[in-house]
């Protein structure tokens, strides 16, 4: 219960990045003993969400808007590579399975599980790419600049602009054209930021 809470405050940007989270604070809200407590921020920090501090203590990880913008240039660059590498491989079944992640993302109603669809998405695209460094790379990076899926709930504008800009880029991909699939992965890429950072 912790855990759930104190993800979707966290995701939701109720809990904006830099808040530290006190463990004696934490026990008091939810009426519990210190150890759930460490133990749900040890959590937390294991898939993301935090970050530990030079004195120990853990606070939301997060970037403010000319961070995640310098940050969202980069992941361009480094998954425009990747998805350029990987479209000569990229068979007819690879962009079937794109195209079905697309369509449940855009019907799916759980944060988490649109998260995992998006990742999903992207990785059906890039995985071919033949260069485990590169990928491990763009995971490191994508990380560090978590999306706030609770901001895109279903049958928003930003859900459908989401499933639209997946679907540039599959349809540049089966016309098998890097150039412009890499221009398509690169606006999603800055423009889910520059939205993202304005709400945020």
């Amino acid at each position: 219960m912790i855990i759930a809470e104190l993800r979707q405050e966290i995701e939701s940007g109720l809990l904006p990045a830099g808040t530290v989270l006190k463990q004696e604070v934490l026990a008091e809200r939810f009426g519990v003993s210190r150890q759930p407590v460490r133990q749900a921020l040890d959590r937390l920090l294991a898939i993301g969400l935090l970050r530990r501090r030079p004195d120990r203590s853990l606070a939301v990880l997060g970037l403010n808007g000319e961070e995640a913008r310098e940050l969202a240039e980069i992941r361009a660059a480094l998954e425009t590579a990747a998805l350029r590498a990987s479209m000569p491989a990229l068979t007819d079944s690879d962009l079937r399975k794109a195209r079905r992640l697309n369509e449940d993302l855009v019907e799916e109603e759980d944060p988490s599980v649109l998260e995992e669809l998006d990742i999903a998405f992207h990785t059906a695209l890039y995985g071919r790419c033949a260069n485990a460094r590169l990928l491990s790379m763009i995971e490191e990076l994508r990380r560090e600049s978590r999306r706030a899926y609770t901001r895109q709930p279903k049958g928003s504008d930003d859900r459908a602009i989401l499933y639209a800009e997946h679907g540039d880029i599959i349809a540049a991909c089966e016309r098998r054209d890097p150039d412009e699939a890499a221009s398509a992965l690169s606006r999603h890429l800055q423009q889910t930021t520059a939205r993202l950072t304005r709400e945020g």
